[in-house]
């Protein structure tokens, strides 16, 4: 899988300032955010419905990306969100995206997805589920 990786720098002044703030022990000489390359080959049919049904009606959205990055987290586990937003005022938020139906892997994502709110206040996060935002 190939990794894009793209610096500190590129994000707005603001969110750099927030970033360094939060990980000085992380990235000592030269912080990065990875971007992974998709896992899947696309989004599933939820997932899809809410991109055409909440984020393309969006007038504000500057960039959509399907599980474009991947967070590392000091517990040693990773998040990956749904969806990367980049506003046009430069605001990043996270989407995460479930069906109605809760299987097994809904509590480790609502963990992992609340531990990396906590970690990562740069981003703003927003937890979708089938029925409604939460």
């Amino acid at each position: 899988m190939s990794k894009l990786h793209a610096q500190l720098s590129d994000l707005p002044p603001h969110l750099q300032a927030q970033a360094k703030a939060q990980m000085p022990d992380l990235y000592p000489t030269k912080p990065t955010v990875i971007l992974d390359a998709p896992k899947h080959k696309g989004p599933n049919k939820t997932e899809a419905h809410y991109r055409r049904a909440y984020i393309d009606t969006r007038y504000d959205v500057k960039s959509v990306h399907y599980e474009g990055l991947t967070l590392r987290m000091a517990n040693g586990h990773k998040y990956t969100p749904d969806y990367v937003v980049v506003t046009n005022d430069g605001v990043i938020e996270l989407h995460e995206v479930k069906g109605s139906y809760k299987l097994g892997s809904y509590g480790r994502a609502k963990l992992a997805f609340d531990q990396a709110k906590v970690e990562f206040p740069c981003f703003k996060f927003v937890w979708w589920t089938k029925g409604g935002m939460q």
